[in-house]
């Protein structure tokens, strides 16, 4: 079974003898061949000149290293014409001239290498019994030109951070393959019109509202269909809705007034989300990160007053980014904000004492207001947590400061139990209250629609945003093509400058939205071919050149190609 599946068929060798050592497998292999060509003229030769032997290492066997002991004839060219007098025999489908490992091994070589890369691809030769440096593999790797992809009717395009917010490169993907075809090292549309003309036949192209990748497949390819990719749109449409909430920050407070008001009302606990994590109480003594977070809103309060100032005396946005050090959007951002924009409240992360809260408040109403007792009560109950979490719980309830030890005994009546404090509303932040804005109704708690409906009646502006971010999301998923121009009419009359610069990008670049809502083709897939190649940079812990990754994201499948063989000798043994 070894010597068959070792040596291919019509391969003209013969089996000699196996030698079995502690941990490698000796194959003595004699050619029988009467004659053999030369590999210049072609001229079969029948005078042997001499004989050695080559050692060539193969596949290994149940994780044992197996060696060929190749017999190798020279031969006499007995061509006149031909520049070569002497020539050793060729072995075709086995090992390459002047080789030392198999055509098989070297392709299990390069498939773990593409797959691996060096070090990791090293240890994995080595659980199946080979041992090579992580060099070689490399160098097999960027040795081998990436296979050449037939060219592809439907294109997609995005863009790759070589090194985010510095270098950037362009990912190549055939839709209809599923499987990038090629890495460019840039995002400018020279490159891509470039790589576009080397490789005519493009039909459509997906991309994403980069006017770059726009201008380049113009250039490059101008028969080609280009469609936007209806997710980016969906996304400028969310950020338009952003924008105008920044500039409304007073709106989004008393919003969470009315919450906080409707709650007292009720007399019932009522959260719009998860607690901030201080409390409606007069903080205790300012710890170092309160000192630092007090600091930071100092610094962008002088910010924000500097720049109302500079922007009263005439100073263009980018010249006040200039002199202050801002960017020109926190600039932007100032300038049109209706007051400061505080910082949301940090999002408090469910903890192990999450699920057991509702029973703790419980508790602490009744009149269990010590700490340790309720841990006691809650580890019973299956908790698993430190008293130090539980303390930390129960000191934003408190009106007053607790006593440590046990509790103090009661001479007199008792006393009517305390509930526990209910922490203010978190104000939401312009990109929280964005998506409780596009939310169905039927998703929404009673307090985020008590704070929408507040929301909504304090400005009219959200309201006419809300609709046409709705209204933009409706014809992009229903493909309503004859919706596209009442929408873009109401945008530029809306009165709303933020809907009124997407309304004018769009313009600029209708024929590739009127593409989306007539094709199916999008750029998801391009995206995910985008994560694998991250995925591959992580593993790479950010090594290797611009080579070795195009080389390892455009594969040609060398497993399959050993799969193939293995299925066609198989045949052919049968």
């Amino acid at each position: 079974m070894l010597v068959t599946a070792t040596l291919p068929p019509d391969s003209g060798l013969r089996v000699e003898g196996v030698a079995v050592a502690d941990d490698t497998v000796l194959v003595v292999v004699v050619a029988t061949r009467e004659a053999v060509p030369c590999p210049i003229c072609g001229q079969h030769a029948r005078r042997v000149h001499s004989r050695f032997r080559r050692g060539v290492a193969d596949l290994p066997w149940q994780g044992v290293s197996v060696r060929l002991a190749l017999h190798t004839r020279r031969f006499f060219c007995d061509e006149p014409t031909c520049p070569r007098t002497i020539f050793a025999e060729r072995f075709p489908g086995l090992v390459g001239a002047g080789a030392r490992r198999s055509e098989r091994l070297t392709t299990l070589y390069l498939a773990v290498s593409l797959a691996l890369g060096g070090e990791a691809g090293r240890r994995m030769a080595a659980e199946m019994g080979l041992r090579i440096s992580p060099d070689t593999l490399l160098r097999l790797a960027t040795a081998t030109a990436p296979p050449a992809a037939p060219t592809p009717r439907v294109l997609g395009v995005d863009d790759w951070a070589w090194r985010r917010g510095r270098r950037w490169g362009t990912i190549l993907v055939d839709l209809e393959r599923h499987c990038p075809i090629d890495l460019l090292p840039d995002r400018t549309a020279e490159t891509l019109a470039q790589w576009l003309r080397t490789h005519p036949g493009v039909e459509l192209v997906t991309r994403d509202r980069a006017g770059a990748y726009a201008e380049g497949i113009r250039q490059g390819a101008p028969d080609a269909v280009q469609i936007a990719d209806r997710f980016h749109l969906v996304k400028n449409a969310g950020e338009a809705l952003e924008r105008v909430l920044q500039r409304h920050h007073q709106d989004l407070r008393r919003a969470a007034t009315a919450v906080d008001q409707t709650a007292r009302a009720a007399a019932e606990p009522v959260a719009l989300g998860p607690p901030p994590t201080t409390s409606a109480q007069p903080p205790a003594p300012s710890s170092r990160a309160q000192l630092a977070k007090t600091a930071s809103r100092d610094r962008r309060l002088a910010h924000y007053d500097a720049v109302l100032e500079l922007h009263r005396r005439g100073v263009s946005l980018r010249e006040i980014a200039r002199q202050l050090g801002l960017g020109r959007d926190t600039v932007r951002r100032f300038v049109r904000a209706d007051g400061f924009p505080e910082r949301a409240e940090r999002v408090r992360r469910p903890t192990s004492l999450t699920p057991y809260e509702p029973y703790l408040r419980e508790r602490w109403t009744a009149g269990c207001q010590n700490a340790r007792q309720l841990y006691d009560a809650i580890r019973a109950a299956g908790f698993r947590g430190s008293v130090s979490l539980v303390r930390h719980e129960v000191a934003a309830w408190r009106t007053s400061p607790g006593r440590p030890g046990r509790p103090a005994r009661q001479d007199g009546p008792p006393t009517a139990p305390t509930p526990p404090v209910r922490p203010p509303t978190r104000v939401l932040s312009a990109r929280q209250a964005r998506w409780l804005l596009v939310k169905e109704e039927a998703e929404l708690e009673p307090a985020q629609r008590v704070y929408l409906a507040q929301l909504r009646q304090d400005c009219p502006a959200i309201v006419a945003a809300e609709q046409l971010t709705r209204e933009f999301g409706r014809l992009l998923r229903e493909r309503d093509q004859s919706a596209l121009a009442p929408w873009l009419a109401a945008a530029t009359t809306s009165g709303l400058p933020e809907f009124g610069e997407l309304a004018r990008g769009i313009e600029r670049d209708r024929a590739a939205v009127e593409a989306a809502l007539q094709y199916a083709w999008s750029n998801g897939q391009t995206e995910a071919q985008v994560l694998q190649l991250k995925a591959l940079r992580r593993q790479m812990r950010g090594r290797g050149g611009f080579a070795l990754v195009r080389r390892r994201v455009v594969r040609d499948g060398p497993v399959s190609r050993l799969r193939g063989q293995a299925q066609r000798r198989v045949g052919e043994a049968a």
